[in-house]
């Protein structure tokens, strides 16, 4: 009996492995400073307010005339057909810019082998206002011969505050 208990559980553990799926973003939940995330100023790591972990990404911005944020480029697994990108994010007082594209802003835009950009962005979300933890989710198909992608979370031409955590990218093919 004891054996065949041993078995299921073998087995358990192997399926429940073989279908969890890695995270592509290094450094997703911020609990390591900005390691891995590139950003020109304006996003720091903040213990005060997050959605797990001990910390989060916060961006404030006093006016709507820059965009400030931070983005990361992760590879693209081999035949990779579909990812999923998500995150957790929290506004505010956002009041984006003129354009209806501008405010707190989730975008990934996909990248050739010489790291030009593919088409347009893919906009997950746009916030404006104020807003409690809202978890944002968005499967989108790889355009063939990507080889890359970019992750950008900004202040795009909005003033105010966006918090980020838990920002991931799984494969679901």
């Amino acid at each position: 009996m004891k054996s065949y208990i041993l078995v299921l559980i073998c087995v358990v553990t192997f399926f429940y492995h073989a279908t969890a799926q890695k995270n592509l973003v290094q450094n997703g939940g911020f609990e390591d400073s900005l390691y891995g995330w590139n950003s020109g100023g304006g996003a720091v790591q903040t213990p005060w307010d997050f959605k797990s972990g001990k910390n989060s990404c916060a961006i404030v911005t006093a006016n709507t005339d820059n965009w400030v944020g931070i983005d990361q480029v992760v590879s693209i697994p081999k035949k990779t057909q579909n990812i999923e990108f998500g995150a957790w994010i929290k506004t505010t007082n956002v009041v984006k810019g003129k354009n209806d594209w501008d405010g707190a802003i989730f975008t990934v835009v996909f990248l050739d082998g010489q790291d030009k950009q593919m088409g347009d962005g893919v906009n997950i979300v746009r916030i404006t206002g104020t807003s409690e933890w809202t978890q944002t989710k968005r499967i989108i198909k790889v355009p063939e011969k990507a080889y890359s992608f970019k992750i950008l979370l900004a202040m795009g031409n909005a003033s105010g505050t966006m918090i980020i955590d838990d920002v991931v990218a799984v494969k679901v093919d």
